[in-house]
């Protein structure tokens, strides 16, 4: 295969109906998704360098790497980073790798380590908790043995992750939760009907989606006030919000999830998916004694998982802190691995630092 590095923004763009075919049939993480990173890339890593590596066999692309190459200023020189986008920015960080088509992502992953020994602008190489199982720790860290680099790997409270593995239909997932718990779920949402009008909306359609991104990031902040991370102590969030997910839903992979009634939204979970992965991006429910009996909370991650499996994904990841994800929803926790990657001086210095810093 060839590769190529791309080191401007423009060219990445046109490259966006390719790269939307290979995420969709080889991602691993739904952070994964062109529509996801590429905003991302636009609204938070214009400072940095461009290095998307795209590989090719006979004129068909199948693999990127999405990096950015951050240059930091201690005091003798700068700290040249390669990481990868996803990495840095937003608060939703992690969970992006190589994304290759299945027969090829050995060689990408042999490819990608030949470019890093050749390419000298780097010293520090940041991996950050891409998807269980993935290759890629693994053949990084036998790369920096061979290269004489330092892997530094660390663990801190986000390393672990909970997914739940979904079952093959709807109907299957109906009977998921225990009948108890499935008794009791027809029972609130019967009394939320009659005492509210509220109604439970598995899927908002496209033109009412930005009122449930609104609802989500009012609720936040209803709920956690000055500590929210998302909204409040990040400006940039809500626009790489507005954008990316209506842009994910066109493509059938984003979907928002609510319970409601005729003062406003009370929960909402927004979900993202690719190649069969789904995730819970976003999800906030009120906290108002009045709706607590209804636990619209739950209500609304059985309708978004549910939605998940009716797509066709096979796995639906929580995210970070187990507690009732494990409990009610019998979710898996897995443990993803992140390194800092040093070679040279600065760089084998460095990534222990670094990694300290993360822990």
């Amino acid at each position: 295969m060839s590769v190529e590095v791309l080191t401007d923004i423009a060219s990445v763009e046109r490259l966006l109906p390719e790269w939307r075919g290979l995420a969709s049939s080889a991602a691993r993480s739904p952070l994964e998704a062109p529509d996801w990173l590429l905003p991302l890339a636009q609204g938070y890593l214009g400072g940095h360098g461009v290095r998307f590596l795209t590989w090719r066999a006979d004129g068909q692309l199948r693999g990127v790497a999405p990096l950015s190459l951050i240059a930091n200023r201690p005091p003798l020189r700068p700290l040249r980073q390669l990481a990868w986008w996803g990495t840095v920015g937003p608060r939703m960080r992690g969970l992006v790798d190589i994304v290759a088509a299945e027969d090829a992502r050995a060689e990408v992953l042999d490819s990608l380590c030949e470019w890093l020994r050749r390419e000298r602008q780097w010293d520090v190489l940041r991996l950050l908790r891409p998807q269980f199982a993935s290759s890629t720790p693994a053949r990084l860290r036998d790369e920096a043995r061979r290269a004489g680099w330092t892997y530094a790997g660390y663990t801190n409270l986000r390393s672990t992750t909970y997914q739940l593995d979904l079952p093959a239909s709807v109907e299957e997932w109906e009977r998921f939760l225990r009948p108890k718990s499935r008794s009791t779920a027809r029972r609130e949402a019967r009394q939320f009907a009659e005492d509210r009008g509220g109604e439970l909306i598995a899927a908002l359609p496209a033109g009412e989606l930005a009122a449930g991104l609104d609802g989500v990031e009012r609720l936040l902040r209803q709920r956690w006030g000055a500590d929210e991370v998302y909204f409040s102590a990040d400006p940039g969030f809500r626009g790489l919000a507005h954008e990316a997910v209506p842009r994910l839903a066109e493509q059938g992979a984003a979907w928002i999830s609510v319970a409601r009634d005729q003062a406003g939204i009370h929960a909402c979970l927004v979900s993202t998916a690719q190649n069969g992965y789904a995730m819970a991006l976003l999800v906030a429910a009120t906290d108002a004694d009045a709706y607590r009996k209804y636990s619209l909370g739950k209500h609304v991650f059985k309708m978004g998982i549910g939605e998940a499996v009716a797509r066709g994904c096979h796995t639906y990841d929580f995210l970070w802190v187990g507690g009732y994800k494990e409990s009610f929803w019998h979710a898996q926790p897995r443990l993803l691995e992140s390194a800092f990657i040093g070679r040279g001086v600065v760089g084998r210095l460095m990534a222990p630092v670094l990694a300290r810093r993360d822990t």
